[in-house]
């Protein structure tokens, strides 16, 4: 009975009040394992790159983060999905032939900064919506979630280091999919703070974002050595080891059910520095839900996207990558429709859309030479007038 209590209160230890790492529930509707569409599977392909776009939504200077630290956590991310971080050789012989590399690979392609009038943004809501996904209520809109990872890094006031979406999570519409980290648990730089300094929290809710599940279960609501996060290699525990974030790590063996628990693994939630490892169980899953739900990802480019910085209470259209290089791209608000026209230095009209939608409208620069142009947006009765300059 005195065992039995331990592991309970060991389970439950998330739900106190200080901090702690991850605030996303698996969903109900995650449950099963996803079918890849044929000839879309782990086996024969080569590395899958997804670009990272980095909103930094900031209500004191303080989390304001610099480019170094966001910087820092593309570097984590790229080391912990590719087994090359220094924690594996830590890893129990037990576990050695588990550890995968998950031939994921992450590319920096834009940081917006949004100065925003709401702390603790990042789980607050309104008329339904989360607030920090959409520019109009205080945070910053999506950048094609289809096809770019958005990761906001905003305060919040619920304790939690970050939360990630499920692919099949219905109360996450496709512009606030993607995966929500506290500015001191991002990175390993500037304000990233103990025990969560190593950036493991991006890397955690990017496996929710990937359909990988917690070892453990959800607690209370599920019976202990009972629950099942749908992966062969994971053996069931009972507990999330979210308790060790003192100066200890747990220590190989520790059973909950029968079996060595992989403590170590990254859908675990002690500290940052106990953390080490993916399986490959968890690979073809992660890659299955790519093939599945976020097919898009598999479109995208490197390409930097170069974003303008926003200010409180701006709303799109806004412009990318100015001057512009390559595509000429516009910003717009998700559901509005837009009449575009191009003209060039001279006047003559050189572009025209009268129905222009969608988060990110794309231009072919095939029409244009080296030069200024001036851009004429209107939606409704307002027209809004940007300088252009092509420069190839």
């Amino acid at each position: 009975m005195k065992k039995g209590l331990i592991l309970l209160l060991m389970a439950v230890s998330q739900l106190s009040f200080g901090q702690y790492r991850c605030a996303t529930e698996n969903p109900e509707g995650s449950t099963h394992r996803p079918s890849a569409p044929a000839g879309m599977t782990v086996e024969g392909r080569s590395v899958i790159t997804i670009p990272l776009v980095v909103h930094i939504v900031w209500h004191t200077q303080e989390e304001n983060l610099s480019e170094a630290q966001v910087q820092s956590q593309a570097d984590v991310l790229n080391a912990d999905f590719r087994a090359l971080n220094t924690e594996i050789p830590s890893v129990p012989a037990v576990f050695a032939a588990a550890v995968a590399d998950m031939e994921i690979e992450f590319c920096l392609v834009a940081t917006t900064r949004t100065q925003t009038p709401y702390a603790g943004i990042a789980n607050l809501y309104a008329n339904g919506q989360r607030r920090v996904c959409h520019t109009a209520l205080g945070g910053r809109d999506a950048i094609d979630p289809a096809h770019y990872l958005n990761v906001w890094v905003s305060a919040r006031n619920d304790g939690a280091c970050g939360d990630g979406t499920f692919p099949e999570n219905p109360q996450a519409p496709a512009g606030e999919q993607g995966v929500f980290i506290r500015p001191d648990c991002f990175g390993t730089a500037g304000t990233a703070a103990p025990p969560f300094n190593l950036g493991r929290t991006t890397t955690h809710e990017i496996g929710h974002y990937l359909n990988l599940k917690h070892l453990w279960g959800e607690g209370l609501e599920d019976p202990l050595c009972q629950s099942d996060d749908m992966v062969e290699d994971t053996e069931e525990q009972a507990y999330s080891y979210s308790d060790y974030t003192g100066q200890d790590c747990p220590t190989h063996p520790s059973f909950s059910c029968g079996s060595a628990d992989m403590f170590m693994n990254f859908m675990n939630l002690p500290a940052d520095r106990c953390m080490a490892m993916f399986t490959h169980g968890q690979k073809e899953r992660a890659w299955d839900a790519i093939a599945t739900f976020r097919p898009g990802l598999l479109e995208s480019s490197c390409m930097p996207v170069g974003l303008q910085e926003a200010a409180p209470g701006d709303t799109p259209p806004l412009l990318a990558q100015n001057p512009a290089s390559g595509e000429i791209a516009l910003l717009l608000a998700e559901k509005e429709e837009y009449e575009i026209a191009i003209f060039d230095a001279a006047g003559r009209l050189v572009f025209s859309e009268p129905n222009a939608s969608g988060t990110i409208y794309r231009i072919s620069p095939d029409m244009f030479i080296n030069g200024i142009y001036y851009i004429k947006i209107r939606n409704g009765r307002k027209i809004h007038t940007k300088k252009l300059i092509i420069a190839r």
